[in-house]
C-alpha cells in the first residue's frame, strides 16, 4: 500500500470529484494580506528618528521581504484539495499530492470528533481529507455526499462507514 507522487502517476485529466475548502481559502489569501501590509507598516514605522536605532533602507526592506515570505508560506494553503476518479483519490496537502489507487482504499470515514474525514487505507492506516472542512457547514456536507456518491461507483464498500469501521 503506497500512493503516489505526483512525478510516479501517469498524465490523468478527467476527475469525477474535486473540492477545495472554502472558508479556508479566504482566511489564507486575508492572513496573507494582512502579514504583507503589517510587514510594510513596520519597515515605514520604525524609521522615526526617536527610538535610539538607526534602520536604513536595507533593513525596511528585509522586513517587506520577510512579509512576502511569510505570506508565500501561508499561501500554499490554498493548494489543499481532494479529487476522485477511476484513477484513484488523490489527496493534495500543502507541500505535496498522493494517489491512491483503488485497491489500496478501504474506506471514506468522517470521525464524529473530527474536524476532516479520512481516507482510510489497509492496516489500520488513514490520511486526512483536509479539503472537506467542517467549518464549511453545508458546503462540507454537499462535498462529502457528492465524494461518497463517486466512491461508491469505484469501490462500493469504501463509501459505506458502516462496513469502513467494521473492517
Amino acid at each position: 500500500m503506497t500512493g503516489r507522487s505526483d512525478l510516479e502517476r501517469p498524465d490523468l485529466d478527467h476527475w469525477d470529484f474535486e473540492h477545495r475548502p472554502r472558508r479556508l481559502r479566504i482566511a489564507v489569501i486575508a492572513l496573507a494580506i494582512l502579514t504583507v501590509l503589517a510587514h510594510v507598516v513596520w519597515a515605514v514605522v520604525l524609521v522615526r528618528d526617536d527610538t535610539g536605532v538607526t534602520i536604513g533602507i536595507a533593513d525596511q526592506l528585509a522586513f517587506v521581504a520577510i512579509g512576502l515570505i511569510f505570506a508565500g508560506v501561508l499561501l500554499t494553503l490554498l493548494r489543499i484539495r481532494v479529487r476522485v476518479g477511476e484513477q484513484g483519490v488523490e489527496v493534495r496537502g500543502p507541500l505535496r499530492s498522493r494517489l491512491w489507487d483503488w485497491q489500496d482504499v478501504v474506506g471514506i470515514t468522517f470521525p464524529r470528533s473530527s474536524m476532516w474525514p479520512r481516507l482510510e487505507l489497509p492496516a489500520y492506516e488513514h490520511v486526512g481529507v483536509w479539503a472537506i472542512l467542517t467549518v464549511d457547514g453545508q458546503d462540507a456536507v454537499e462535498a462529502m455526499g457528492t465524494m461518497r456518491e463517486t466512491v461508491r461507483r469505484y469501490k462500493p464498500s469504501a463509501a459505506d462507514p458502516e462496513t469502513v469501521a467494521d473492517r
